[in-house]
């Protein structure tokens, strides 16, 4: 059994810092099975530890046709020149760099297509509008909504997935938010990825299984790290923060003072691990 985890990276402060507490939890919780593997541009991979994979991969985002639409990138690179070596391995787990694993992923072998938790669809009309869209693209929407940025299950099937996403997000931004960029909670180009992920899953994958636990978790949660194998930085000022952790907030923590089971006391943990492990990377 040979499993991945699969991040575009570019040489930004903030993603690198989130890479290194990804990378540090691989590292912590010590999987035997489990490689971290990276896409990004050549000054970037170069700044990284040569016990991950690195494969080299220019940001689709550049070219003018994609609006700096950079969240593209995450799905772009599964399907770009190189990306054909994801192959090799039995299971993908396609994720952001803003996440980090636990002890509870050496055991986490789902049967099913694993996605984790979403909060794009915020009412009907968003609804109404991703139903529409892969209606006018021929696709089929089984009315599942909110599937998270995170995919896990076979190599092929994850990148049919990334490739489809991928089309149907520049559809998205073409036709949709041509000439304006909607509003958030509403339909907004922000989360087009997601909106375009969302798709592709709901056409291509038959036996989905949205876990909303395993994958995904919230940072700040108190739950035990225990039952959650995949935790995700989400976008908050309570602990933990990735933003109150970049500008240094939590410095004054000392770690070895820290219980880790709480998850988000977890993520502290493996944060300020990495800084001082990877003090480079930001």
């Amino acid at each position: 059994m040979r499993r991945a985890v699969v991040i575009f990276v570019e040489n930004q402060r903030d993603l690198m810092l989130q890479f290194g507490c990804l990378y540090t939890s691989l590292q912590y919780i010590q999987s035997k099975d489990t490689d971290l593997v990276v896409f990004g541009p050549q000054d970037t991979l170069q700044k990284l530890p040569d016990d991950c994979v690195k494969i080299e991969c220019p940001p689709l985002s550049d070219p003018p046709v994609w609006m700096n639409y950079r969240f593209i990138n995450s799905l772009s690179c599964l399907v770009s020149d190189h990306s054909d070596v994801l192959n090799q391995y039995d299971y993908l787990l396609r994720t952001d760099a803003d996440t980090v694993l636990t002890p509870a992923w050496n055991s986490f072998y789902p049967d099913q297509y694993t996605t984790g938790q979403g909060w794009y669809v915020n009412n009907q009309d968003v609804s109404t509008n991703i139903k529409r869209v892969a209606h006018s693209l021929g696709l089929n929407h089984r009315g599942i909504h909110n599937i998270g940025s995170t995919h896990y299950g076979p190599p092929e099937l994850v990148r049919e997935v990334c490739r489809l996403a991928v089309s149907v997000t520049h559809h998205i931004l073409t036709e949709e938010f041509k000439d304006q960029h909607g509003q958030w909670p509403g339909w907004y180009r922000g989360v087009a990825s997601l909106y375009g992920g969302e798709i592709a899953v709901n056409h291509l994958v038959e036996r989905l299984n949205p876990d909303r636990q395993k994958l995904d978790a919230f940072c700040t949660s108190q739950e035990s790290i225990r039952n959650y194998p995949h935790i995700h930085f989400w976008h908050t000022f309570e602990m933990f923060s990735k933003f109150h952790f970049s500008e240094g907030y939590y410095d004054h923590f000392r770690i070895d003072h820290i219980d880790i089971d709480p998850i988000r006391n977890y993520c502290l943990y493996i944060a300020l691990k990495s800084r001082r492990e990877m003090p480079w990377l930001g």
